[in-house]
């Protein structure tokens, strides 16, 4: 009997998962068929528009021969007046006339005047060449006319063109404005640090006085140089760098008299080579502890810090290149297997080419010379650097996206590296440091548990958490939420330096602050919609930024950090996800998975992490589930810049597979919910 009611549980069970996946894939075939009619609505829209502009087109054809005609005829009406008016004034001026008119007065004096003041020229003639044709600028309105239709495309992405498509080196902004740092660095530090302060880095031996009256620089930075194809300032203080004249000495001097700060960073290189050149400077920095302690006892003293390799978010970041990836291996030092990356030489062009092309491929084969420095840079682009195995690893796209994203987030940021060397120098390190306000609407108690799961298992907590709360008392509210993040304060849960993939020291140089109790901020109120309770809730925060947590979905530990990051990688104003997973019916799929590292003003509303003014100048509607969709169509009216970042650390969950965030998932395979979605 017990085989017997085994057998009949496994049955139900799976009549029970048959019955889902057949709900299941009628809803995606309803799906389907909508995605069919949306197509079709697009075509005929694009057919409507491709009208427009050639019926526009011809008209402005039609006139523009028109006003040419009309142009020309006024040019000549203007010549034949000039024309007139010269043969008039020419008239009068005739001797002959200007005597006549003096004898017919009977004034003799008035005679021998007029034949001196006459003239027989009364000046060049005009030509037509004197007035060009000049159109007016106005142009008439378009008449209708047709072009060829539009086909549907039911294959067509549901997201709206990207407004930038491809990776380019920026011009700005700088996180240190205030700042100015003369620099002798070599082609890879200065893109490092270019946007770390107004750097200034045009100048050698002969002109460097000049530089220091121009600039009024606040720090020297200068770094162990080397000959090369990499060498900075154009190998200008190559030979100072080497002892083999004064003018680095004078240059250091000149700084220390006017009060400049100067620092050393030995970057890499002999050490004892190095040493006659550190001596001259305020300040030395190493890569690595090890390295400071060599260089604390080469240099007996103690002004030494350690400055790791690290990496620039605005010029080492996963914003793709032209095209997208193409695909192939490239190898990094001496391995085999795929073409090597582009020489970094001191062409100004030639770094920047190679930060394109390790966007292009898929994986990179690094050999045994090849530095950590250049391995980090190459996966702070989302590309994976690895020893053995590319073949492998490029042909499992989930598992080459997912080594990807690790890698990335394990590359630190320049930016609060710098911070000691401010403090050490005493310059004043002032920028933005991210203070967030995390808002969340929820409706019951289970939300609320939800919620406050979400936000006390981040790695990166929002500094102040704003809940607006109906049928749940205010008390109870902030008795669950101080009551979850005390737990995890007390070390109930595993510390930084345990959890995750991040060593201590780099999480608390990233933001990190879990175990850090935000200012809790709490509303219990009726809410007509989600969307009026966020409202309410965005009125209420203080944050440079804010980030909208939804209490049904799931939050990886790393998600809000990982947001933060998108800021300092390129400019915009809002961050989120338009590619990422859902899970309904038992299933996870997808969405959208083409739609990650752009500017693409389509966001799920869980994922939104924008700068507060910006939000609240834009408002969420009173609306339920489409608030979010409003507030797209608002930023794509008004020009806001809104990027879409990694798919990762997040999965959307609803009971059932319906709505829009469903419908523009892509069927391409099943995924797990948890471990690959929410690293």
């Amino acid at each position: 009997m017990s085989e017997l009611e085994s057998l009949r549980r496994a049955l139900a069970q799976a009549v029970e998962k048959a019955e889902g996946a057949a709900e299941l894939a009628r809803l995606l075939a309803d799906y389907q068929a909508r995605l069919d009619e949306a197509a079709r609505t697009e075509a005929e829209a694009l057919t409507r528009a491709r009208d427009a502009e050639a019926a526009r087109k011809a008209v402005e054809k039609q006139a523009d021969r028109q006003i040419t005609q009309l142009a020309k005829q006024l040019a000549e009406q203007k010549y034949q007046t000039a024309v007139a008016e010269w043969k008039l004034a020419k008239l009068q001026g005739n001797r002959w006339i200007k005597i006549g008119e003096a004898v017919q007065a009977k004034k003799p004096g008035s005679v021998a005047r007029a034949v001196r003041a006459s003239s027989p020229n009364a000046g060049k003639a005009p030509k037509r060449t004197d007035f060009p044709v000049e159109k007016p600028a106005v142009q008439p309105p378009a008449a209708e006319t047709k072009a060829p239709p539009v086909e549907p495309d039911p294959r067509a992405p549901l997201f709206s063109t990207p407004l930038t498509e491809y990776f380019a080196v920026p011009k700005g902004p700088l996180t240190r404005p205030y700042m100015t740092v003369a620099a002798i660095v070599d082609r890879r530090t200065e893109a490092l640090l270019r946007y770390e302060w107004r750097q200034v880095t045009n100048f050698g031996p002969e002109n460097w006085a000049t530089m220091l009256d121009t600039y009024r620089p606040s720090m020297l930075f200068v770094e162990s140089l080397h000959a090369g194809p990499r060498q900075g300032n154009g190998g200008r203080w190559l030979d100072s760098m080497a002892g083999k004249d004064r003018a680095l000495r004078d240059l250091v001097e000149a700084c220390k008299k006017r009060g400049i700060k100067t620092v050393f960073w030995h970057s890499g290189g002999s050490l004892g080579k190095a040493v006659p050149v550190a001596e001259l400077f305020d300040l030395v920095l190493a890569t690595t502890e090890q390295r400071a302690r060599e260089w604390r006892a080469a240099l007996r003293h103690d002004r030494v810090l350690v400055l790791p390799h690290s990496v620039q978010p605005r010029v080492h970041n996963t914003f793709r290149a032209e095209g997208g990836r193409t695909g192939g291996v490239a190898t990094l030092g001496t391995a085999e297997g795929g073409d090597p990356l582009p020489a970094q030489g001191d062409d100004k062009t030639s770094y920047d080419d190679f930060l394109t092309a390790v966007r292009k491929v898929e994986v990179v084969v690094a050999g045994p010379d090849a530095s950590d420095r250049e391995i980090a840079e190459i996966e702070a682009c989302g590309t994976p650097v690895v020893a053995t195995g590319a073949a492998e690893l490029a042909a499992d796209p989930q598992e080459r996206d997912r080594r990807a994203h690790l890698a990335w987030r394990a590359t630190v940021p320049v930016t609060a590296r710098l911070e000691p060397v401010f403090s050490a120098v005493g310059l004043p390190d002032v920028r933005n440091t991210q203070v967030v306000t995390a808002l969340v609407a929820v409706r019951d108690q289970m939300e609320l548990d939800q919620a406050v799961t979400q936000i006390v298992g981040q790695r990166r907590r929002p500094d102040q958490l704003v809940v607006v709360a109906e049928g749940v008392d205010a008390g109870v509210v902030e008795k669950t939420a101080r009551q979850a993040m005390k737990r995890d304060a007390d070390g109930r849960r595993p510390a930084v330096a345990r959890a995750g993939n991040l060593p201590q020291e780099q999480a608390r140089e990233e933001g990190y602050n879990k175990g850090v109790l935000p200012e809790l901020v709490v509303r219990s109120t009726p809410m007509s919609t989600r969307g009026a309770a966020l409202a309410h809730a965005l009125l209420l925060a203080d944050g440079d930024y804010v980030a909208v947590i939804d209490p049904r979905d799931l939050y990886g530990e790393h998600y809000l950090a990982d947001s933060l990051r998108r800021f300092a990688e390129v400019e915009t104003e809002i961050v989120g996800k338009a590619a990422f997973y859902a899970h309904a019916a038992g299933a996870t799929l997808l969405r959208q998975p083409d739609a990650e590292f752009r500017f693409l003003p389509e966001l799920g509303g869980g994922t939104i992490v924008s700068r507060r003014s910006v939000l609240v100048d834009l408002g969420i509607a009173d609306l339920s589930e489409e608030w979010d969709e409003t507030l797209m169509r608002q930023c794509r009216s008004g020009g806001i810049r809104v990027y879409s970042g990694d798919r990762f650390s997040y999965v959307c969950v609803r009971a059932r597979a319906e709505g829009r965030l469903f419908g523009s998932a892509r069927l391409e395979g099943y995924v797990p919910a948890g471990p690959l979605a929410l690293i």
